[in-house]
């Protein structure tokens, strides 16, 4: 039996596929390696929200315009989803084979036939953490921002925490929060304050079509590669003047370790000075939006993140000196696209595309960052990512004559979830 699509993937951006080709009528299978939003359950902390506001992830059903879901509650919401899919979990990819006009998926439960397939295993799940860990101390305990779950896991001592986005900066604040000493290695990374001029910041964003750059419209192409800005979740500031304030040790990027001694390299100031310039830049752009569009908006508030803080940041460190037990890496994760085969990856072994296009015929993707768009790597845009892949296996079924061509694929705009 042939199908006309297979999903890989049971995440967000998975499931928002397998709407929209239920909405088009295309008959479709959804393949998970695990459980349901897997990444969701297992590389997620404790006390971790959402830093995306409910209006913003309305693919996940209703919800307070203004709240922030817990990652549990993300996974019940997946669940409910995944209720009306046509799901089979347990069930992992190992090969990718083009036979004749369809697409061979080997899998442990056996060859699936497809015409088409959408690969939606994500970008961001496999944990990335430097080479040079390994020379670490066996008595530090080392874990990946995917593995921490909270403080109580970690032994006695202070804890070192490497990296500065959206996850080490809340793991930092997790764990001030229960007491720990914290180090904090910093890198170069945006912020952008919870409100602006009497709205927040995500209201301001989306009214600005902020949400919509395509990676053609930009000026500056290397925006693509940069770390996402951090947004503090629960409407608050963050920063790292501010994680300064509560108690954090910050220092450079980590750039070596050597025994029982860190070296880090002297750009604190130059990272800081790069969150704060970023805020600025923004909060012009905004002002700008404002006056350009004749908006009603009160005046400019302070910014509270960019506080002045005190900056006596080490060049080197010795582990038990700071009384440093444990280490977290906040460096980032990749996807494993290995089961696509050497012809549809690149040397480092990421997927191959042209927007959400492989250069293969048959194959898109959903879920990876900037795929279509900014949002495209997060649930604001899984469903509208969703419905232009869903229109393109739509027309390209119904090109291989495999579905009568009149039928007419649903606008993305006509989706609801």
């Amino acid at each position: 039996m042939v199908t006309e699509c297979v999903v890989v993937g049971a995440g967000p951006a998975g499931l928002a596929a397998s709407v929209a080709l239920s909405e088009r009528g295309i008959d479709h299978l959804v393949v998970e390696r695990a459980r349901v939003g897997e990444t969701w359950r297992t590389q997620r902390w404790d006390s971790l929200h959402l830093n995306h506001l409910g209006f913003m992830n309305t693919m996940l059903g209703e919800q307070e315009p203004n709240s922030y879901l817990t990652a549990g509650e993300v996974v019940e919401r997946l669940e409910a989803l995944a209720s009306k899919t046509p799901l089979r979990t347990a069930v992992t990819v190992h090969g990718l084979t083009r036979v004749g006009e369809h697409w061979i998926v080997g899998t442990s439960d056996g060859p699936i036939e497809a015409r088409t397939v959408v690969v939606a295993s994500g970008g961001e799940n496999v944990p990335r953490t430097p080479s040079w860990a390994a020379r670490l101390p066996e008595r530090i305990v080392q874990c990946h921002a995917a593995s921490y779950t909270n403080s109580g896991e970690l032994p006695e001592g202070a804890v070192l925490v490497v990296g500065s986005a959206q996850s080490g900066m809340q793991i930092t604040e997790d764990l001030l929060a229960a007491g720990r000493r914290v180090w904090l290695a910093t890198s170069p990374v945006g912020r952008a304050p919870a409100r602006y001029r009497g709205k927040g910041i995500y209201q301001w964003l989306d009214e600005a079509g902020f949400f919509e750059h395509r990676p053609e419209d930009l000026p500056d192409p290397s925006v693509i590669r940069a770390v996402p800005p951090l947004l503090g979740p629960g409407g608050r500031d963050i920063s790292l003047q501010l994680l300064a304030r509560a108690g954090a040790n910050l220092a450079g990027r980590l750039v070596a370790v050597r025994d029982e001694t860190l070296t880090f390299d002297d750009s604190l100031a130059a990272n800081v000075a790069y969150g704060d310039k970023f805020v600025a830049d923004l909060r012009r752009a905004l002002d700008a939006y404002i006056t350009d569009h004749d908006v009603t908006a009160p005046g400019p508030e302070p910014d509270t993140g960019s506080q002045t803080v005190v900056l006596n940041a080490p060049r080197q460190l010795s582990l038990g000196h700071a009384d440093i037990g444990s280490v977290i890496w906040g460096t980032g994760y990749t996807g494993d696209f290995r089961w696509l085969g050497p012809d549809l990856i690149d040397s480092e072994g990421i997927a191959l595309r042209r927007g959400a296009a492989s250069p293969a015929p048959g194959i898109w993707f959903v879920g990876l960052r900037w795929l279509i768009r900014r949002t495209s790597g997060n649930f604001i845009g899984f469903p509208r990512d969703a419905a232009v892949v869903a229109d393109s296996v739509h027309t390209y079924l119904a090109l291989s004559g495999s579905r009568p061509a009149h039928q007419t694929p649903t606008r993305a705009d006509d989706l609801r979830f």
